[in-house]
């Protein structure tokens, strides 16, 4: 018995030897993964503590500007715009630090300067600057400029302003100039015309070695789009214009090697219309001529402005010049003409109107002055039989349709030829040496009005009635069959 228990007392010491040695084990695992854990928290805790030590002195730095003297950082800017740019600019009200999306400074009121001259009014200017050095207001650098809702006022002169910029020296920045208006006043300050920039910026182009200077604008109620290349090395000048609206696009390589006469290359597309004329120039005018014949020729003066120019054709299409969706029905359209000071002469010869088989020797005479276009001293041969002349005619833009009006005068060289022409009756071949009359063309309707007809300056009562009584009808001029009958009647009325 006593051994019974004595065996039972030695199982349970080893029972609770092992609980013992269980619990330790699972104490001490415990007391690691407790210390463990406090190790990762105080971990994590640093790294959370750098990183907002890392954030706050980042954003501690980038906020240094802030504290900058404005008197100091106004007069650093304009220093630095005025050697960098070479723009004359002065910051008029209070100057603000912006951190996004990159550190700027900014205004509401900045003047543009040239010669002492106020020439531009920005009423939003941003300037970007370089981060690496905000430490000292004297290692500020600054780096693209953004010049908005701008309003110039130039002379021709002024124009320099711009020039100006397309000979910075090379570097990686932009200029930008956003939602500009520029009024080009005459010397007694009256305004020739008005350009909108909604969006443009000046560059330098590292791979090509050119200065950039790419614009989206309007001018006279018509978009275009404008690009300069200016090549300082080799003094070449490169611009390109394309008016889309008007299907024009307009070419131009200018070398510049010679200060006083400049010499250059104009291509000029119309549709599928290419011209090209070599030009000079100089200070007060540019004279020019076609590249391939003597397609053309002419002068223009810059102060005040006029242009003189004769144009010659072989031979020329008019059918579908006046059409609604023509070239000059768009330029009409858009009042591109209609400018007090814009002064243009401009004579039109064509040997032979091809689409029409009775006309040619055209001689137009177009003057635009003072906003009106004028047609004076004109005429056109009907084959060798009429002589049909205009000695005043006005274009007009009313209610969105484009009219022709004027006197028209008909003198007859070879009467007979043209009765044949027609097919008038013998009996009806009655002699007249000279027809003239009033009229009024709607191009956009193609349709003719007229009245006031005299033949040998004599009046013919029923001769007016039958006009009258035509004028309505819109295709007499467009079917040939109808235009016919139209001059037989008139034939047969007239001789009575």
């Amino acid at each position: 018995m006593s051994k019974h228990n004595l065996l039972i007392k030695k199982i349970k010491k080893q029972i609770v030897s092992i609980n013992s040695l269980l619990e330790s084990y699972f104490n001490k695992l415990n007391l690691l993964k407790s210390n463990l854990k406090k190790g990762e928290i105080i971990r994590n805790n640093k790294v959370l503590i750098g990183i907002l030590l890392v954030v706050t002195l980042t954003l501690s730095y980038f906020t240094i500007p802030s504290l900058y003297d404005k008197n100091k950082i106004k007069i650093q800017i304009e220093n630095q715009v005025f050697k960098k740019y070479g723009i004359n600019a002065r910051i008029n009200d209070g100057i603000k630090y912006g951190l996004f999306p990159q550190p700027h400074f900014f205004s509401k009121n900045l003047s543009i300067f040239r010669d002492k001259k106020e020439i531009g009014i920005s009423d939003d200017f941003k300037i970007f600057i370089d981060i690496s050095n905000f430490f000292s207001i004297n290692k500020i650098n600054i780096e693209d400029i953004i010049f908005k809702k701008v309003l110039f006022n130039f002379k021709f002169d002024d124009f320099k302003f711009f020039e100006k910029l397309l000979k910075i020296p090379p570097n990686e920045n932009e200029i930008f100039i956003k939602e500009a208006t520029i009024f080009l006043k005459s010397d007694n300050d009256e305004t020739l015309l008005i350009n909108k920039i909604s969006n443009s910026k000046f560059f330098y182009d590292s791979f090509n070695l050119q200065n950039i200077f790419e614009s989206k604008n309007e001018i006279f109620n018509i978009p275009y789009k404008l690009i300069i290349k200016n090549d300082e090395f080799n003094k070449n000048l490169y611009t390109k214009i394309n008016f889309k609206k008007i299907r024009l696009e307009i070419e131009n390589d200018i070398s510049y090697q010679d200060n006083d006469v400049k010499k250059g290359l104009l291509n000029i597309l119309f549709i599928n219309n290419n011209i090209s004329l070599n030009y000079n120039f100089d200070k007060n005018s540019l004279d020019f001529t076609s590249k391939d014949s003597n397609f053309f020729n002419g002068i223009v003066y810059f102060k005040p402005f006029y242009l003189k120019a004769d144009f010659n054709y072989d031979g020329l299409s008019i059918k579908n010049l006046f059409k609604n969706d023509s070239i000059l029905v768009d330029i009409i359209r858009s009042e591109l003409f209609n400018n007090e000071n814009l002064n243009i002469s401009i004579n039109l010869n064509v040997k032979d109107i091809t689409n029409i088989d009775e006309l040619n020797s055209l001689f137009l005479n177009l003057i635009l002055d003072q906003g009106n276009i004028n047609i004076l001293n004109s005429k056109i041969m009907w084959k060798d039989d009429l002589e049909i002349l205009m000695n005043e005619g006005l274009v007009s833009y009313n209610n969105n349709e484009i009219f022709l009006t004027g006197k028209l005068i008909i003198n007859a060289i070879d009467i007979d030829d043209f009765y044949k022409s027609f097919q008038i009756k013998k009996n009806n071949r009655k002699k007249f040496n000279r027809i003239e009359f009033d009229f009024v063309y709607n191009i956009n309707k193609s349709q003719l009005e007229f009245d006031n007809v005299l033949i040998d300056n004599k009046s013919n009562e029923k001769l007016e009635k039958f006009v009258e009584s035509q004028n309505s009808n819109e295709k007499m001029l467009s079917n040939k069959i109808l235009f016919k009958n139209f001059i037989n009647e008139f034939f047969m009325i007239y001789s009575g």
